[in-house]
């Protein structure tokens, strides 16, 4: 329960001002708790944001059965957490977002691929598939959110097209390329 509490000021802090000027002393006294409390429960500032991010639910992402349904997911995600994301992608805690769409993406994608099996390759060449697919996508992301005219909607209309684009030009080619190291 005080963790939760935690994370929703903290969700709420940032979108009032900067993650640079929140700290410890100001969150606790939002959930009027101590700071031993917090350092209980977390060890700074961008730990218990990183704990938000290792929590958070991205919804239809479980149910997903398709590459383009993870990625749908995941652009809903971010258009519904919109000013949250965007607040913090524009912090030093930058990293923080491409870590989580990244890592999103790997978790889901990776069972996806090898389930299907239509290369018939490695259990190790379709995690190395994934997980260099989703370094490019998470990027993506990424650099969506350094443009400052970005809306939510400008945000999803780009980041479906990317999506869409992507599952049909880089994902194949990273089969080729697993494929030609597959040879070597």
């Amino acid at each position: 329960m005080t963790e939760a509490k935690f994370k929703h000021a903290l969700r709420t802090m940032i979108l009032e001002m900067p993650l640079e000027e929140i700290n410890v002393k100001g969150l606790c006294e939002r959930c009027h708790c101590h700071r031993q409390t917090f350092y209980y429960h977390f060890e700074n500032i961008y730990d218990l944001l990183d704990a938000i991010f290792l929590t958070e639910e991205v919804k239809g992402l479980d149910n997903a059965t398709e590459p383009e349904e993870v990625l749908v997911a995941l652009v809903s995600y971010m258009k519904e957490n919109f000013d949250f994301v965007k607040a913090v992608s524009a912090s030093s805690a930058r990293d923080l977002v491409i870590d989580f769409v990244e890592s999103k993406i790997t978790t889901k994608l990776f069972p996806l691929l090898h389930l299907q099996d239509n290369e018939k390759l490695s259990k190790d060449a379709y995690r190395s598939i994934a997980r260099r697919y989703a370094h490019i996508v998470s990027e993506e992301f990424g650099q969506c959110f350094k443009d400052k005219a970005i809306t939510p909607l400008k945000f999803e209309r780009r980041m479906k097209a990317f999506a869409i684009a992507s599952l049909h030009t880089v994902l194949p080619a990273l089969v080729t390329l697993a494929k030609e190291e597959r040879a070597r």
